[in-house]
């Protein structure tokens, strides 16, 4: 026999058996009964927050969506008031309209009346006090934000505050020959546009010329 199996059998018997059935302390199996605890305890937390984490985002979500919602209707309400209160000045300007109105035939009647000047003395009186009555009610009319159109001769006609009442003849088209009738705005708004004459430029009479020259050729 070699010396090194004799080394090795030497070695083999050395060598301790293996005892399979090791028993384990009381304090030992509660260590891994805790640790087995921890462990369930530990995953069923991770779920928790991994549901937590879900919910949050959800959450999110929502309270995005209710922001936009928010922001939806308090711009609606926003352009609701503005409207109302658009509507509700307009509603002031125009309040009166009917009341200037009503009083637009009677300063056609004053100015009618006051474009000839009365020499008598007796008349006259009258006359005064006409036109005293008449500053009066343009007075009112400019309190109440009214401006008066009246086109002076010679200016150039404007349809969007003039109408023409008829045309005569003149040097050039679409000028004023004389005012009919004043018009009236109450502030930015047309209540009745200025009635004027307007200017068309004559035709010249050629053919006429011709017919003459040919009477007399003949």
């Amino acid at each position: 026999m070699s010396e090194e199996k004799k080394n090795e059998e030497v070695k083999e018997e050395k060598k301790e058996p293996i005892n399979e059935d090791i028993k384990v302390s009381p304090e030992v199996k509660k260590l891994q009964e805790e640790l087995e605890t921890f462990k369930k305890k530990y995953e069923e937390a991770e779920k928790k927050f991994e549901e937590a984490d879900k919910k949050a985002d959800e959450n999110e979500k929502q309270v995005e969506d209710w922001k936009n919602k928010y922001y939806g209707v308090y711009a609606d309400m926003a352009n609701t008031r503005k409207q109302v209160q658009r509507e509700s000045e307009d509603f002031k300007k125009y309040a009166q309209q009917k009341f200037v109105e009503e009083l637009i035939p009677a300063l056609n009647g004053f100015d009618t009346v006051l474009k000839k000047v009365p020499t008598d003395p007796n008349i006259k009186s009258y006359y005064d006090g006409m036109v005293m009555t008449h500053n009066k009610l343009l007075n009112v009319m400019q309190q109440l934000n009214v401006t008066v159109i009246d086109p002076a001769k010679g200016d150039k006609f404007d349809p969007n505050t003039m109408e023409p009442f008829a045309t005569v003849e003149g040097e050039n088209d679409d000028f004023v020959a004389d005012t009919c009738f004043k018009g009236y705005k109450l502030y930015d708004h047309l209540i009745r546009p200025a009635c004027v004459l307007v200017t068309k430029k004559a035709e010249k009479k050629e053919e006429k010329k011709d017919d003459t020259k040919k009477d007399e050729k003949k």
